[in-house]
């Protein structure tokens, strides 16, 4: 049995470093923390030899002629003591662990000066060996790396493309950045200045130096308290309809320190589960303060995890942060206009504009009371739902009633109706606003609307089923809807299970009929069903019902509600009279996040006003 031995140093600190210095862009977050730690207001970072070649200088406090060779000793630092104190890092770095693995993975020079030093000291490492001088320079500290992954070549071969590994320093220095807008950044690449930042202070300013100044209208903040847990988030997230396809562009911070934290990011996630697309991911920069004594940072050698006291806590306190920032973000959609004496408005009885000043309180009522009865248009548009074929028909009624979308007091209201302009292909309303021209698509705008009532309601409406049509199910979804029938209930699905003998002939049956490959057939009745979806389709009910049930355990309800407010919704394709479309449009404004549909579909684009003029030569 081969016996047991002390490894060399230099063979310790090249172990470390396979957690600690993963690539380039890991040199350089450990060395920009440091940069931070030392109270820098400017770092500049260099880049070159295929992203082998790092170097990193700041302004900040310098390190002492004494404590210069102990930095680059492992476990050694200045920002602990004792054990205690691991429970109050208020520092990026603290365990001593990157600059000894540095040295053990590239040859580095170090230049330092204190303020109240009279020079400089230079330090040069390789193979973990230290040897320094005295140097002339300014206060502040500069860390050469030369030739990273030199001595171990097994390394070296896993580095990517050099474009690859600059984009990942890129991002690592965007997060450093975002997570302290008061200290100035400049990224070089051969000489090239790639990504800069004045160190304003502002978080504002330092988002649009990163992206583009035009992009901070397209967030919206975050500011939050709990002062009974002592938490704190600010910072920006973007609007439902300003989304990427990964999660890059998520930048999350507690007490400064740039984390990946599966809490916060599914709080984010949750969040916009109802107003983006699937595989969609928001913008997003988000610092969160936490009292550290209820949180561990002290679980990898990267620093990249973090542990919370009550994880249920930081998660609902995001959530609710973001879900108040992202309430009624209106800017972009049309408003009442106050004004509406030199208004068009469109009738569509007789395909005329009218002025509302030259209409009779009778007419005024005419108009109102002209509902369009129509029945579900063909137009399978969306991929999550398919209507049936029909001829749109329109009927004038001649008594006041009701508007399919229970609006009420619409005649008290006329005044204050948006500048319907009118509807194309019976499936957009066009709305004359400040802005411009405002396209609305009518199904979806109509769909979040009433996503969000259903969402309200403690107890939904609901209405008695005399009879549904028959669909044959399998035994499996048979389970699925006698597990979930309590879930069902609780948004107004009742469900009746009635055991027959197996008929060959079902063509009179006017139940769900479930066939289960039995000897007995399960035969199911809707009993009741939400009020906004009793005139649909028991076949299709039955379908979104049991798609719903079908979808993760953790967006089952939220799902039965989208699908039924899509089911209820106005289609595609459906005509509308002028008082059926200035009450969907009404009843959109009011709601809490206007940008998009549960789906995460656009509701409303603009052509503004200036884009016009300039099209027809008017600027």
């Amino acid at each position: 049995m081969k016996k047991i031995k002390l490894l060399p140093e230099n063979l310790i600190n090249q172990i470390a470093a396979g957690e600690v210095i993963e690539r380039p862009a890991s040199v350089v977050k450990e060395l920009l923390e440091n940069s931070i730690d030392a109270g820098a207001a400017r770092v500049e970072v260099e880049i070159s030899n295929g992203c082998r070649d790092i170097r990193v200088a700041d302004n900040g406090h310098g390190i002492d002629k004494e404590d210069v060779t102990l930095a680059f000793s492992r476990h050694a630092t200045s920002k602990i003591n004792d054990q205690k104190d691991l429970w109050s890092i208020s520092t990026l770095g603290f365990r001593g662990e990157a600059l000894a693995s540095i040295i053990s993975v590239a040859k580095v020079i170090c230049i330092t000066k204190t303020a109240d030093a009279e020079s400089g000291i230079r330090v040069e490492c390789e193979n973990s060996e230290i040897t320094y001088s005295e140097a002339g320079c300014a206060t502040g500290t500069i860390m050469e790396v030369k030739e990273l992954f030199y001595n171990i070549p097994a390394r070296l071969k896993f580095m990517k493309k050099t474009n690859t590994e600059l984009a990942a320093i890129s991002e690592t220095v965007q997060n450093i950045a975002l997570a302290n807008p008061h200290v100035a950044f400049n990224l070089i690449n051969n000489k090239n200045s790639i990504l800069k930042t004045t160190g304003s202070g502002d978080l504002t300013s330092t988002i649009g130096e990163i992206y583009s100044k035009n992009i901070i209208s397209e967030f919206a903040e975050v500011h939050k308290e709990d002062p009974q847990f002592n938490l704190k988030v600010a910072g920006f997230v973007s609007n439902p309809d300003f989304v990427r396809s990964n999660k890059k562009a998520i930048y999350t911070f507690i007490n400064g320190r740039s984390v990946k934290c599966p809490v916060i990011f599914k709080a984010i996630d949750t969040a916009y589960s109802d107003m983006i697309p699937s595989g969609k991911h928001p913008y997003a920069v988000l610092n969160i303060s936490i009292p550290l004594k209820d949180l561990d940072i002290n679980v990898h050698p990267a620093k990249r995890e973090v542990k919370y006291i009550n994880p249920n806590l930081i998660f609902n306190f995001v959530y609710s942060a973001i879900k108040s920032a992202l309430e009624n973000t209106m800017s972009s959609i049309p408003q009442m206009q106050e004004d509406q004496k030199d208004s068009v408005v469109f009738d569509n009885r007789c395909n005329e504009h009218i002025k509302p000043d030259s209409i009779s309180i009778e007419e005024k009522s005419k108009i109102l009371d002209f509902a369009s009865l129509s029945k579900q248009a063909a137009h399978k548009s969306y991929e999550y739902a398919e209507f049936e074929e029909d001829d749109i028909q329109e009927v004038l009624v001649k008594q006041p009633q009701q508007s399919r979308f229970d609006l009420e007091g619409a005649e008290e209201e006329f005044a204050e109706k948006p500048r319907i302009i009118g509807q194309m292909d019976n499936t957009y309303i066009l709305i004359q606003s400040k802005k411009g021209l405002q396209i609305i698509d009518q199904h979806i705008a109509h769909e979040r609307y009433l996503y969000e009532k259903l969402k309200q309601e403690s107890t939904p409406v609901s209405q008695m089923m005399l009879a549904s049509e028959a669909v044959f199910l399998d035994y499996e979804e048979v389970q699925l809807l006698q597990e979930n029938h309590n879930l069902l209930s609780k948004y107004g699905y009742e469900l009746e299970f009635i055991h027959v003998k197996a008929s060959s002939d079902r063509s009179g049956d006017n139940s769900v009929a479930i066939y289960t490959g039995k000897r007995q057939d399960l035969t199911v009745k809707f009993r009741k069903v939400p009020n906004i979806v009793a005139q649909k389709d028991p076949k299709k009910l039955m379908e979104d019902v049991l798609k719903a049930l079908k979808s993760s355990p953790d967006t089952i309800e939220d799902e039965l509600l989208i699908r039924t407010s899509c089911r209820a919704a106005v289609k595609a394709g459906e005509k509308l009279s002028l008082s059926q479309m200035e009450e969907l449009i009404v009843n959109w404004q009011k709601t809490k996040y206007p940008r998009t549909c549960p789906h995460g579909r656009k509701i409303c684009h603009t052509i503004p006003k200036k884009e016009l003029a300039g099209f027809f030569g008017r600027i």
